[in-house]
């Protein structure tokens, strides 16, 4: 499936099969939310846990981490990339939180 030698431009295997692959997670994530076949917590964990699923296919399957000659600065730009979602994510949901808690109205206030 890996050609060291020559790379991964040989043939479209490896593609097709990250494609294939990217392509059932994405329905399955699709199909877990569309027919309720969980809630809550579970269906949360079960969606985060198909994302790194899909990033993984990803990483290997179309961005080729691990198969260059000095891996260790796809490490570097591997984990700058994992920082900066992280505050990018983190910050947002922040932000969204805030916003709920501050511009939402009480629920123990009288009418006027």
């Amino acid at each position: 499936m890996i050609d060291r030698e020559h790379g991964w431009n040989v043939s479209f295997k490896p593609v097709s099969i990250g494609f294939v692959f990217s392509l059932l997670l994405t329905v399955g994530t699709y199909l877990f939310v569309l027919r309720h076949h969980l809630s809550g917590t579970a269906l949360t964990l079960s969606i985060l846990g198909l994302a790194l699923l899909q990033a993984l296919v990803q990483f290997f399957f179309f961005l080729h981490v691990g198969m260059e000659s000095k891996p260790r600065w796809t490490l570097i730009a591997f984990l700058f990339m994992i920082l900066i979602m992280v505050v990018v994510v983190g910050g947002s949901m922040w932000i969204m939180s805030n916003l709920d808690y501050n511009t939402m109205p009480s629920m123990n206030m009288g009418s006027f």
